[in-house]
């Protein structure tokens, strides 16, 4: 079985928006392991994902905490420890369809005392689909992170832009990220930010993502 690990570059970048339209194009399994806090309308990422695909496979979270905080902090407060036993794993012979994993927060969030996030990328050793803004400070947010998945040896599918077009900052890390991960790193395309989010929007923004 396939799919694709979806991290961002930090918080709020637009992983779950991310994870819908790749959801909605491959008519795949969501599961995002650990969720921490829910959004101002108190629906958690997969409540997202099912009221904007339109298909309905999505996997219960694995750990979900009230707090929005880093994994590791949000267990501490209620008591609780991430297991990295506890979570699903997706080499199951019944399951047909692809799988998306969504990360919690961006590549180097703690889930544990010893864990990171990009530990679970490699647990459950799906290439990573990195998403990205366009705006001021993602060349360095990108290729820190990009640096950290060379070094983990995580194979990477591609970076997905979040924003305005912005030339010079796409090539910027295009360039330089060759340079760091040491092979030429796949745009996989630029999804506009949208005011208003629902499943007509999610179907359209298909076409802004080649896999």
């Amino acid at each position: 079985m396939g799919g694709f690990f979806i991290s961002g570059t930090d918080t709020n970048v637009g992983k779950t928006i991310v994870a819908s339209i790749i959801v909605n194009k491959l008519d795949a399994i969501y599961y995002k392991p650990i969720q921490c806090g829910v959004d101002r309308k108190g629906c958690k990422d997969s409540d997202i994902i099912k009221k904007n695909c339109k298909q309905h496979t999505v996997w219960n979270e694995t750990y979900f905490f009230k707090n929005p905080l880093s994994p590791n902090i949000a267990a501490i407060k209620e008591g609780k420890e991430v297991k990295m036993n506890k979570f699903k794993k997706i080499g199951d012979k019944n399951i047909k369809k692809q799988i998306i994993i969504e990360g919690a927060g961006g590549l180097n969030v703690p889930i544990n005392d010893k864990k990171l996030v990009v530990d679970l990328v490699n647990f459950f050793n799906l290439p990573l689909i990195l998403v990205c803004r366009t705006g001021l400070g993602t060349i360095n947010h990108t290729l820190l992170s990009i640096g950290l998945l060379k070094s983990k040896k995580v194979k990477l599918h591609g970076l997905i832009f979040v924003g305005k077009r912005i030339k010079e900052t796409q090539e910027t890390i295009i360039d330089f990220g060759k340079k760091i991960y040491g092979k030429e790193i796949n745009i996989l395309g630029r999804i506009p930010k949208k005011k208003i989010i629902n499943k007509n929007v999610i179907n359209e923004m298909k076409k802004y993502i080649n896999l």
